[in-house]
């Protein structure tokens, strides 16, 4: 029997990191509400969701503001 941990599945298809939180931006009204986007913690690349941050699909359009 083995005595290493199993490899943990949730990690970011890119960089590897074990977490990730949702990304807040302000609604119409101009409150902080929490969006449906993902946001690696390690790498910053932004997902749509959880099964697209575990296998490193194609990252959601960045949540910058254009000047």
């Amino acid at each position: 029997m083995s005595t290493n941990p199993p490899a943990t599945v949730n990690r970011c298809g890119y960089c590897g990191a074990s977490s990730y939180h949702r990304v807040v931006a302000r609604d119409e009204a101009g409150a902080m509400r929490y969006t449906s986007t993902l946001q690696c913690t390690g790498c910053g690349r932004e997902f749509t969701d959880l099964q697209d941050w575990r296998q490193g699909g194609q990252a959601a359009q960045s949540n910058t503001a254009a000047p």
